[in-house]
C-alpha cells in the first residue's frame, strides 16, 4: 500500500514538473480562446491539487519505509547504520 501512494506521489511530482520544466505553459500567440482558458484551467488545477503537497507526501512515505527498515534491522539484530548513513 505504500509503495503505491508513493508511485501515485511520484507520478504528481512528475506532472508537476512537466508543466514547470517543459516549458508548457509557454503557448503561442495565436490560438482560440477556448484553448487558452483550458490551458490556464489545467495549470491552474495542477499546481493546486499537487504542487506541494506530492513532495510532502513522498518525503513522509519515505521517512516511513525507512523506519520500517530500521527497525525491522534492529529485530533481527543487524547494524542499520551504515545504511543510514
Amino acid at each position: 500500500m505504500v509503495d503505491a501512494l508513493r508511485g501515485f506521489a511520484v507520478m504528481a511530482i512528475i506532472m508537476v514538473h512537466n508543466l514547470e520544466h517543459f516549458i508548457f505553459p509557454v503557448y503561442p500567440e495565436s490560438g482560440p480562446a477556448w484553448l487558452d482558458a483550458l490551458d490556464s484551467g489545467v495549470f491552474s488545477v495542477v499546481f493546486s491539487l499537487f504542487a506541494g503537497k506530492a513532495y510532502a507526501i513522498f518525503a513522509l512515505l519515505f521517512g516511513f519505509t525507512f523506519y520500517l527498515q530500521s527497525s525491522n534491522a534492529r529485530r533481527r539484530g543487524l547494524d542499520f547504520g551504515y545504511r543510514f548513513l
